[in-house]
């Protein structure tokens, strides 16, 4: 439960971002945990002094930052969720665009961090995240026919990586720049036998961390990431100058 707080004067122009801020603490102290509910809004309004329009856009905003999601009908109200790490990339999204940002752009920035978190994955990686990348190549190569399953476990594979480098900085950018620039999100086909040269080259990047092997796995995440975008440019040649764009 959120423990009785005093709000400061509530006359101002942000009254609502402030309760949210409130609101907010013991979720991020984890107080509160996911699948919990919080107080109706009659309670809040009553617990804060607030009208019912200052708690709604409390909640609104709390929301829009997937703190919370806010359910309808009967045992319905605020519910407490973990926001995913890809969520940050809408917000992301929007200001590349107004930036004027482009897929290169994008590309360019996972060639400089991706390859830092495959030499910390080699430093740091447990047994059962190897087992785990693993699992993910076998997955892929046993379904080079089915796009689906490709896009899966590619984003799987980069994902697991990310977080075998015990990161927290590095892994939340990293997720949100390949959710920006990934070429199936932007309409690229990959042909059986380029998944297979793909999951050769998640191969090569494992057996470098198993290794424990930092130079290696940096090197091999590196050619990776380069052949996808000599592969882009040879195949979609008008994708690397394509502008980030928001999308829902």
């Amino acid at each position: 439960m959120i423990e009785n707080a005093e709000l400061p004067s509530w006359r101002g122009p942000k009254t609502s971002q402030r309760l949210a801020h409130i609101l907010a603490q013991p979720i991020l102290s984890g107080t509160v945990r996911p699948g919990d509910r919080l107080p109706n809004e009659q309670a809040m309004m009553a617990q804060y002094g607030a009208g019912r329009p200052t708690v709604r856009e409390a909640l609104r905003l709390l929301e829009a930052r997937g703190l919370i999601v806010l359910k309808t009908g009967p045992g319905g109200g605020p519910i407490v969720r973990r926001p995913a790490k890809e969520s940050l990339s809408e917000a992301l999204t929007l200001v590349l665009q107004v930036e004027g940002a482009s897929f290169a752009d994008v590309s360019d920035a996972r060639m400089a961090l991706e390859p830092m978190l495959a030499r910390r994955a080699a430093e740091r990686i447990s047994e059962a995240q190897v087992a785990e990348l693993e699992d993910s190549i076998a997955k892929l190569r046993a379904n080079q026919e089915d796009h689906a399953v490709f896009v899966a476990q590619n984003q799987r594979f980069h994902s697991l990586v990310a977080e075998a480098a015990q990161s927290v900085v590095l892994d939340v950018f990293v997720s949100t720049l390949k959710a920006i620039a990934d070429g199936v999100r932007v309409g690229v086909q990959y042909s059986a036998r380029k998944q297979a040269a793909i999951a050769d080259a998640h191969q090569a990047i494992v057996d470098a961390c198993k290794a424990r092997d930092p130079d290696r796995a940096e090197a091999a995440m590196r050619e990776h990431l380069a052949e996808a975008e000599r592969y882009w440019r040879h195949r979609y040649p008008e994708l690397m100058t394509t502008p980030v764009q928001w999308t829902y």
